[in-house]
């Protein structure tokens, strides 16, 4: 399934197509993806497990964070993620925050749609890894790494939102066996009027 979604998204007439109508109106095709813990994956990455740790920030992680040349949200943005329930978890090397991505256990929202999780869900959303660290595939360990401990904590369901043309994300997904479970079009009108129409249905699809 996830196949079939990157051959659509990487058809250049169509993007070329969709960042037309964007400059008009806003735009934004989505997919709701389901993820999933796989226990037979660890934390293996090449850079010394002498020299490494992962482990949840606190607040005092957040202005490293919000103050890195990477970020493009504020420490106080990121303060407020905290205060409202969310988690973030980080991989180190060598003190140094080298990965994060952060969960929400109340809410799955975006663009002005909030939807209430279930008890056993989660919604998993802003994976990163600075530059410094990439090509060394810490960002899917440390999702799953993520998984991990809400399934201790008896979390069952992962779910996270990936834009139709972000096609780094949808492959960084595949590596962790995510499907994309529904098709939606976000419709922004002056910064005002938000809208979401669900395309399709792609649980069935396998």
């Amino acid at each position: 399934m996830i196949n079939y979604v990157l051959k659509i998204q990487e058809n250049q007439t169509l993007l070329r197509i969709y960042r037309t109508v964007s400059s008009l109106i806003q735009l934004i095709p989505y997919y709701i993806v389901e993820e999933f813990y796989d226990d037979q994956k660890n934390l293996n990455v090449p850079l010394g497990k002498e020299d490494s740790e992962i482990g949840i920030l606190t607040r005092d992680d957040m202005e490293f964070l919000g103050n890195h040349e990477e970020s493009n949200v504020t420490t106080q943005e990121l303060i407020r993620l905290l205060e409202g329930g969310c988690l973030c978890l980080a991989f180190r090397y060598k003190g140094e925050i080298a990965a994060y991505s952060w969960c929400d256990l109340n809410y799955l929202s975006f663009k002005g749609r909030i939807v209430a999780l279930k008890q056993n869900e989660a919604y998993l959303f802003d994976a990163r890894t600075y530059k410094a660290f990439r090509g060394k595939n810490i960002a899917p360990s440390v999702r799953n790494e993520l998984c991990k401990l809400l399934k201790q904590r008896g979390i069952e369901r992962f779910l996270s939102i990936t834009l139709w043309f972000n096609i780094a994300s949808m492959k960084f997904k595949q590596k962790l066996g995510a499907k994309p479970i529904e098709l939606f079009l976000y419709v922004g009108l002056f910064r005002k009027f938000h809208m979401h129409f669900r395309l399709r249905n792609m649980a069935h699809i396998h």
